[in-house]
């Protein structure tokens, strides 16, 4: 004996539904996504296309187009530079500094604190860019 509905398939899905799902994977993304923020003093980077993230903790100099700079997060005289670089330095054991430096920043400034560090003990040095899209 043949038993017979008279349910009709559903020939559309119910835009309630999709809502539901976009909402769900929405939520989902969000919790499991992890941001990757650098703390510290806000400049804008020159960009890249060939730029690395570097996850070591590392002496990073900061130079704002103001002028002002910072060893790690402190805010640091230019007198006063060489004397935490060579702390930081002695520390170390790759002797590599970081540079951030926004793009607005002479280049003639830049050097002349590379020139401090590495009067100091540094070695390596690396300007920090952000990666281009």
């Amino acid at each position: 004996m043949e038993i017979k509905t008279h349910h009709e398939p559903l020939s559309s899905i119910s835009p309630t539904s999709i809502a539901d799902v976009v909402l769900l994977l929405l939520i989902f993304f969000l919790l499991t996504s992890t941001y990757v923020l650098e703390p510290g003093i806000r400049v804008k980077l020159p960009s890249s296309t060939s730029a690395e993230v570097v996850s070591k903790k590392e002496i990073v100099v900061t130079i704002t187009k103001d002028g002002e700079l910072f060893l790690g997060g402190e805010r640091i005289g230019l007198l006063e530079l060489a004397g935490g670089l060579e702390a930081e330095l002695a520390e170390s054991l790759d002797k590599l500094i970081i540079i951030r430096a926004e793009k607005e920043v002479e280049v003639d400034r830049l050097i002349r604190i590379m020139d401090m560090a590495r009067s100091v003990g540094g070695e390596k040095f690396f300007i920090a860019t952000r990666k281009a899209i």
